[in-house]
């Protein structure tokens, strides 16, 4: 009498391939005593012949097997389009580590020592099984399957999945490469481009990349492709990463379009999603090509968006762990450490073309009675509006740090004393013209700010710095919201 699957596991259908019939007829009994049904094969070769008629959930395979063993049955299956989701796990009475090397490069989803807890493989099968969640229609039948079958036709398919894992590795290697010390996120999903349209083109492919500043879009694409079938590209990954609206993407036509003229007889739109398992997605990869070349280089196309997904992972962590070592956590201005570096390699620059440059070191009035009378939370929110007031306030080519509590340095490339003073007395006057939120309303921030200009290459940073100190104190002894300079 055969047990009842859980209540909550159905029954299934495995595969159980294994050229020893007592193994085989032990690994049947163990099945079908947990309710489950099995068809059976005595190598990969039959096992390859019964997917040409069946659909079973899982295939249980041995791995040393005559005529085409677990390892090589694997490897097919996983590189057919038909079979590669089908989840396989191989046996083996070897733990050694080269068996389960082999295991990993062909592609087994679960690879187990046989012992004498054979119950094991049971949970394990049905675990794979459940977690594939495989549709069960829509049968394909394995290539192979659909040949001459013979031993030159299984040579042929396993020197072709041979191949395919050196495209895989090359491919891998080269997206690998792109990133360098340099950091450059543009130049890599550039190269990444690069790599990938040589598999594409004829036809478009374009990437988005979800980054701190914002999303955007590049793409290449061939001569056939119209600009309504990139347009439709680009909604397709625009709605893939859940965008408000699509994006304009950056489209460049192939460098070799003279070789690219030939149409798109049939063709499909393939948009995969970039990230790292278990995290949000980060871009989504296009791809417009043939019908034939897209499901033919389909795992290709996974692999390349899997990787560049693990790199865009990387450089975002990266620059979030940057942005936290140069940037204040409360106003979001650089902090001390990174703004005088940032005018150290200013002054070598300014000292190697004689250009001029002023800073102002700016510091809010009577500050210490905000924190008194409202709390250190509304102090905190009144650094950040004004912080925010002054950013608003300056150049682009200018640049703002926060040095201490309530302390802020500025300097102005290119910028005579004259012009800097103009500036700062902007910003004293946009600081405090209307309340700052949390702050009675007739509270306004005043600004004492102390200016000085660098006096060429034998001027110091230390000394340029401590004379805007001085005018600084100076501001505060001439009764505060001035500037001194």
């Amino acid at each position: 009498m055969t047990a009842s699957p859980a209540a909550n596991t159905r029954p299934l259908q495995v595969l159980l391939v294994d050229d020893n019939p007592i193994q085989l007829s032990l690994l049947r009994h163990l099945f079908q005593r947990h309710g489950h049904h099995t068809i059976e094969a005595r190598n990969g070769a039959e096992a390859l012949l019964v997917l040409a008629t069946e659909f079973p959930d899982v295939v249980v395979s041995d791995c040393v097997m005559p005529l085409l063993d677990g390892y090589q049955l694997c490897r097919l299956l996983k590189d057919d389009r038909a079979t590669r989701h089908l989840p396989v796990l191989l046996l083996t009475a070897q733990g050694g580590g080269l068996a389960r090397f082999w295991a990993k490069t062909c592609g087994a989803d679960r690879f187990l020592v046989k012992g004498r807890d054979l119950d094991h493989v049971v949970e394990v099968a049905a675990a794979l099984a459940h977690q594939t969640g495989r549709p069960r229609h829509g049968h394909q039948v394995p290539r192979l399957a659909q040949e001459n079958f013979g031993v030159d036709a299984i040579q042929r398919r396993l020197a072709q999945a041979l191949e395919q894992r050196l495209v895989e590795t090359a491919m891998r290697d080269s997206i690998g490469r792109l990133y360098t010390v340099e950091h450059d996120t543009t130049k890599l999903i550039q190269g990444f481009i690069e790599i990938l349209q040589e598999l594409v083109l004829p036809g478009a492919l374009a990437v988005t990349y979800l980054g701190e500043d914002g999303a955007w879009s590049s793409g290449v694409h061939g001569a056939s492709t119209s600009e309504q079938e990139r347009l439709t590209l680009q909604t397709e990954l625009s709605e893939r990463l859940s965008l408000p609206t699509p994006l304009d993407c950056h489209w460049h036509p192939a460098s070799d379009a003279e070789e690219r003229r030939r149409s798109l007889r049939d063709p499909v739109r393939l948009v995969l999603s970039t990230g790292m398992a278990g995290q949000p997605a980060v871009g989504a990869v296009g791809v417009l090509a043939e019908r034939r070349a897209a499901e033919e280089y389909e795992r290709l196309f996974e692999i390349a968006a899997e990787e560049l997904g693990r790199l865009l992972s990387l450089e975002d962590s990266r620059l979030r762990l940057y942005h936290q070592a140069i940037r204040d956590p409360l106003t979001g201005l650089y902090n001390r450490r990174h703004i005088l570096d940032m005018l150290g390699v200013e002054l070598d620059q300014c000292a190697r073309f004689g250009q001029p440059l002023s800073l102002m070191v700016v510091d809010l009035d009577h500050f210490k009675t905000v924190n008194d009378r409202f709390g250190h939370a509304t102090g905190d929110q009144v650094l950040s509006v004004v912080a925010q007031r002054m950013a608003f306030g300056l150049r682009k080519v200018d640049q703002l740090g926060r040095v201490g509590g309530e302390e802020f340095l500025v300097y102005c490339p290119q910028t005579d004393l004259e012009g800097t003073r103009a500036m700062a007395d902007r910003l004293r006057e946009q600081v405090s013209e209307s309340a700052i939120p949390g702050l009675p309303e007739s509270g306004r921030v005043t600004l004492s700010i102390g200016l000085a200009a660098w006096n060429g290459a034998e001027d110091s940073a230390e000394a340029l710095l401590a004379r805007a100190d001085r005018n600084l104190y100076k501001a505060k002894a001439e009764g505060r919201n001035r500037v001194v300079g």
